[in-house]
């Protein structure tokens, strides 16, 4: 069965938290509220994009996550979508995408070929 949410795009808040014990994983922790209303469920793998840079996070549930997005641990993950002007918040497109999660190595070539 089909998923609509799967073409739709939504705006959300996000902050960077301080610690994880997933933070070599590309996970996003998202309010409950504000996935269902997005349509995106535990263990779907979403697209985040701020500005022109984007990865994937598999999604999780979390009750104390901001109430119009979600947080995630602070990581080489979190750090790619940062800036200096927003350090530790900002808002974001996030979507329901296919396959896997980023992989470090993968943010990691991003950065180095951009230099």
């Amino acid at each position: 069965m089909m998923r609509i949410a799967k073409f739709l795009k939504f705006e959300a808040f996000f902050v960077v938290a301080r610690y994880s014990w997933e933070q070599e994983k590309a996970v996003v922790y998202l309010n409950p509220e504000f996935a269902k209303k997005a349509g995106i469920k535990s263990d779907d793998v979403v697209l985040i994009t701020k500005g022109e840079r984007s990865l994937k996070f598999r999604a999780k549930l979390l009750e104390t996550a901001p109430e119009n997005g979600g947080l995630i641990p602070n990581s080489i993950f979190a750090n790619y979508l940062l800036d200096f002007q927003n350090f530790k918040k900002f808002n974001a497109y996030v979507e329901i995408v296919e396959g896997e999660e980023s992989k470090a190595e993968e943010v990691i070539r991003r950065i180095t070929e951009k230099k």
